[in-house]
């Protein structure tokens, strides 16, 4: 796959390949391209479409990382307690997390919290990867210097996605639209404008003190790898953070914030080239894996396993509650994510005589490791079925997400939507606001049986008060008028302030005889629009009626009168 480097070579594949993956060139050519042309860029690969290179290049990072702590007795011995005492609260929290929202909000809050920390250690340890094959001396302090630049430039991260009032997250995917929250310290905003500052200024000593030492000890030549990653991390992290807090850079796409979602996809898709670039050289200097695409392609279905559990077992169909897009595939992210955070902190330490004989000593012998059983056996069958599994689901999903919905839905083939909503129901991606729309169809084409059933599914995958306005207006017109009121009063219960849902009741009252209910309903629906002329009318009408039926017909007032005839 890659042109490899002699053992000799400060180089790990090459010259070309590590510029490009490992000190991040492809990125940097990407961050160009969205500069430059970011509509054509978003033409040509829309978000929903982004799933397919995140499913070929991240996913393996995942299967890379449990390959390295699973696969071989040594190493889950090596590494137990990560293994399995660390990964057990993990699955504890998601399975809590998947019924109750403020669990898993805590949950997705960890992640969406450490995952840039996350990317700024990898970076850190690739920089002194980088160094230390060229036998660079990084002395202590220096080491010192390039660890706070780092972690100062994840504070600027962690200062804007808590300061009060906030709204960027650092982690590819969006919360918007989802029931879990990000759950935000809350760091007040004029504090943490002062903390910004700081945090800026030290991040710019840092990098002067770290540039300074390190030319000290070696020539441009040898730093240049290094700071190629040091301005990656500048590219990935501080920069936005200091554009959105200046505005400076606010013009530019790839700091827009509209953007910031579609930006972070290509990031994460760069960390993961980065992690496999290491990884596969391990593998193949270990002789664990010899042939690069062997490995990759076991790595692709580790990975695809690990998420397909969570995401597929999970899904509202079968274990969980949530549609996939409503919250539980941010959970299960979650989940993944947080595990593998805890796992390759564990195995990738530089101080690990093994790992640095093989990734920092370029001249250091072969190390050879003994190879797992190639036997298949029935984990590695559930596993390989299990990632297959994902991988069909997670390409129908992007395929369908993109052709079925996104592009039918301009102008509206409701032909075509419903298929693509019946085959993303079939991989566990069923959409309640499709549902929603296919059931307004039918709504307005009086189909109601149809409307009803495509309510009642966008219900089951997600509770919202228009679904259950909709499914009351499907009663209402059918004659079922408590079913109606039912529905009503869920849709109130999700928002209270829905004029139309207290309209409907007092309709509703109307057609059951109760003209008392009826009026108190408008009057609700009055209080929260006092400007409708149209609710204004029907109270009238409402108080014209009561009136004539309690003003007595002429013949009922004479018999009604004492002396009368009829009233002994």
């Amino acid at each position: 796959m890659l042109a490899g480097a002699t053992a000799r070579s400060p180089w790990l594949f090459g010259p070309v390949p590590d510029l490009l993956l490992g000190c991040g060139g492809a990125y940097l050519l990407v961050f160009l391209a969205l500069g430059a042309a970011p509509d054509w860029i978003e033409a040509q690969l829309p978000i929903g479409l982004v799933a397919l290179p995140i499913l070929a290049l991240s996913v393996p990072h995942y299967g890379a990382t449990l390959l390295r702590v699973y696969e071989r007795p040594e190493d889950r011995s090596a590494y137990r307690f990560f293994a399995l005492w660390s990964t057990l609260p993990i699955a504890l929290w998601f399975l809590l997390g998947v019924r109750d929202e403020t669990i898993g909000s805590g949950l997705v809050t960890l992640y969406l919290t450490w995952s840039p920390w996350h990317y700024s250690g990898q970076n850190y340890g690739i920089a002194l990867l980088l160094l230390g094959r060229r036998g660079v001396v990084v002395e202590r302090t220096t080491k010192r210097w390039l660890y706070a630049s780092f972690a100062l430039s994840f504070a600027l991260v962690f200062l804007a996605i808590h300061t009060e009032g906030a709204s960027a997250s650092y982690a590819p995917g969006s919360i918007s639209g989802v029931s879990y929250r990000f759950l935000r310290l809350g760091i007040p905003a004029p504090i943490a404008a002062w903390l910004v500052i700081g945090a800026i200024a030290g991040y710019a000593v840092s990098l002067v003190a770290v540039v300074t030492a390190l030319r000290r000890a070696a020539p441009w030549r040898d730093l240049a790898p290094a700071l190629c990653v040091i301005a990656l991390q500048a590219l990935w992290f501080s920069l936005p953070v200091i554009s959105r807090a200046t505005g400076w850079l606010d013009h530019y796409a790839p700091f827009d914030t509209t953007r910031l979602e579609y930006v972070f996809l290509w990031i994460a898709m760069a960390h993961a080239v980065q992690y496999l670039w290491v990884t596969t050289y391990f593998a193949r200097r270990t002789g664990v894996a010899p042939r690069s695409p062997a490995y990759l392609a076991k790595c692709l279905l580790a990975g695809s396993a690990v998420w397909g559990v969570p995401t597929l077992l999970f899904g509202p169909d079968l274990l969980g509650v949530r549609a996939f897009d409503a919250g539980h595939a941010l959970l299960a992210a979650a989940a993944v994510n947080v595990h593998h955070f805890v796992l390759d902190g564990a195995i990738w330490k530089l101080r690990d005589g093994r790992i640095a004989r093989i990734l920092l000593r370029p001249r250091a012998p072969h190390v050879e490791l003994a190879p797992a059983r190639r036997r298949l056996g029935p984990v590695g069958a559930l596993v390989g079925a299990t990632g297959v599994a994902y991988v069909v689901a997670t390409v129908v999903g992007a395929l369908e997400g993109e052709y079925g919905v996104r592009r039918a839905s301009n102008p509206p083939d409701f032909a075509r939507l419903r298929v693509a909503a019946d085959r993303l129901r079939w991989v566990g991606r069923d959409d309640p606001s499709l549902r929603y729309n296919l059931a307004m169809h039918e709504l307005r084409e009086n189909h109601l049986e149809l409307a009803r059933r495509e309510l009642e599914r966008s219900l089951a995958l997600q509770r919202s008060d228009h679904a259950w306005l909709a499914l009351g207006v499907v009663h209402q017109r059918s004659g079922e008028w408590h079913d109606a009121l039912r529905a009503y009063d869920a849709a109130l219960d999700l928002d209270p302030g829905s004029v139309a849902a207290w309209s409907r009741k007092s309709q509703v009252y109307v057609q059951l005889g109760d003209a008392v209910q009826a009026r108190e309903a408008l009057l609700r629906a009055l209080a929260l629009a006092p400007e409708r002329i149209d609710l204004q009318r029907r109270l009238a009408e409402l108080a014209s009626g009561e009136a004539a039926r309690s003003e007595p017909k002429a013949g009922e007032a004479e018999r009604s009168r004492p002396g009368s005839r009829s009233s002994t």
